[in-house]
């Protein structure tokens, strides 16, 4: 009998170090992922699910680096495993939706998204994540609650507050919006998406000086983006400080030299600036370029061209501009 105790007292002790090396093994599996350390990773969580196949975190944690890594089948099947050890892991839902979005097939990554937010119904990402495929799916309603439930959530990390100001900036939450983006640029001063993000949305709420304040920290870090040139641009041109804003839209040209829209505005700039020479080959090359408002291209070369003594010119035009020009027609064209 006292053998027998010692023998199960024994055996018992060998389990719980075995269950303590494999939760050594996972332990150092999660910080290698963290570190960037991949194969390093998989290596530790082989080791975990060598001593305890059982350990659904195991799988859970493989899977999800095999993910990361976009080999998508060994993510599928380890993710697979752990739910059915224990369906109680939501992140492993999670991250099988990730991997369903992955290779298109949007219901099961919503299917699973569904059980992840019962399991973690306070947890922001679930409805950020759910949301994006509501709205490719088209049900605005349910796409609609899960806008108004995220807003609501609480937000911690720089990425969450960034996706709830998306969401607030939907919403029309003028206020709200902005003070989440104040909160993730505190909290990740380097993140520059946030400030090209405040700034577009300061310039869309009329506040021209703070947009132009955070679109020139984001043009330090980023200076190939042509939207965020545009958006300071237009924010110059509200102030009638027209030269700058075409020389805004002269660097947006230098990165994405066949947008209508750019040589539009700027050629308007520049009837502004009586620089007519300028106006009309922008003009042209808004024309050419096939911009949305074709007749108002030609009526603005129309006045460009007449600027510069070309009556003849500027009056067929004008015609081209149909009812747009009509006036100038009988005014100069007669």
């Amino acid at each position: 009998m006292i053998k027998y105790i010692l023998f199960l007292t024994v055996f018992m002790n060998s389990l719980l170090g075995l269950a303590q090396d494999a939760i050594s093994w996972y332990n150092s599996g999660i910080d290698k992922f963290e570190e960037g350390n991949v194969l390093g990773a998989i290596k530790d969580f082989n080791a975990a699910i060598k001593l305890n196949p059982k350990m659904a975190e195991a799988y859970w944690g493989r899977g999800s680096v095999y993910a990361e890594m976009e080999e998508f089948e060994p993510a599928l099947k380890d993710l697979n495993t752990c739910i059915k050890i224990d369906p109680g892991v939501g992140d492993a839902f999670y991250n099988r939706a990730f991997v369903f979005m992955a290779l298109d097939q949007p219901q099961k990554a919503l299917n699973d998204l569904n059980m992840y937010i019962l399991l973690n119904p306070d947890d922001i990402n679930g409805y950020l994540s759910r949301l994006d495929i509501l709205v490719k799916f088209g049900m605005r309603s349910e796409a609609y609650s899960d806008m108004e439930k995220a807003s609501r959530l609480k937000a911690s990390s720089s990425s969450e507050f960034l996706q709830r100001s998306r969401i607030r900036y939907l919403m029309k939450d003028t206020l709200g919006c902005i003070n989440d983006l104040d909160d993730c640029i505190s909290q990740s001063p380097s993140f520059m998406e946030a400030y090209y993000l405040r700034g577009k949305y300061h310039y869309e709420f009329g506040n021209d000086n703070l947009a132009i304040q955070d679109l020139n920290v984001y043009l330090l870090a980023k200076d190939d983006d042509p939207e965020a040139y545009v958006i300071r641009g237009e924010c110059y041109a509200h102030q009638n400080e027209f030269s700058i804003a075409a020389s805004d839209y002269s660097k947006a040209i230098n990165i994405d030299g066949t947008n209508p829209t750019y040589y539009f505005d700027r050629g308007f700039f520049y009837l502004q600036l009586q620089e007519y020479q300028k106006a009309q080959g922008d003009f042209i090359k808004a024309i050419a370029y096939d911009h949305k408002d074709i007749r108002l291209a030609y009526f603005n070369l129309g006045i460009s061209s007449y600027h510069l003594g070309q009556k003849d010119k500027a009056c067929e035009q004008w015609r081209k501009s149909e009812n747009v020009g009509m006036d100038y027609i009988n005014k100069y064209c007669n």
